[in-house]
């Protein structure tokens, strides 16, 4: 297992990946729009930080890609995810932890802001953060439609 930064050729692999992320949440997600997914998928590839894990098979078995950002009262840059998955086949691999490993890198110093959202095991995940370095701030609540 390697990981390697993504290249316009990986989108629709990424974006596959993502539709199967979508499918695993636990909440009642809106339809995917195939075309917005595609255009920020490429766009994040050609103006982000995007990486994939690749299996001894070449095949893509995870990813994770942000973008450098502001917050909304600040002029300091940080580096924030849009996704980040590994394959459940994959799950028990390093791929998750190199992933996380190589976008903090690519931070080159910056702040971070990574979340996960929209699947169980919160626990668990909050403490793959941690060992990485990371604090957890705060919660994000959603209210499904009534």
């Amino acid at each position: 297992m390697s990981v390697r930064q993504a290249t316009i050729f990986d989108c629709s692999y990424i974006c596959a990946m993502l539709y199967r992320m979508h499918e695993e949440s636990e909440f009642d997600l809106d339809k995917i729009n195939a075309k917005k997914l595609s255009e920020t998928v490429l766009g994040i590839i050609n103006n982000g930080v995007v990486f994939v894990a690749i299996d001894e098979d070449e095949r893509i078995i995870g990813s994770v890609g942000g973008s450098f950002c502001f917050e909304w009262w600040s002029d300091e840059k940080i580096l924030g995810d849009l996704w980040f998955y590994v394959y459940k086949s994959n799950r028990s691999s390093t791929a998750a932890i190199d992933l996380i490993r190589r976008f903090i890198k690519a931070g080159n110093g910056v702040k971070m802001k990574l979340g996960h959202i929209y699947s169980g095991d919160l626990e668990r995940k909050d403490k793959f953060y941690e060992r990485l370095g990371l604090k957890k701030a705060g919660s994000t609540y959603v209210m499904e439609t009534i």
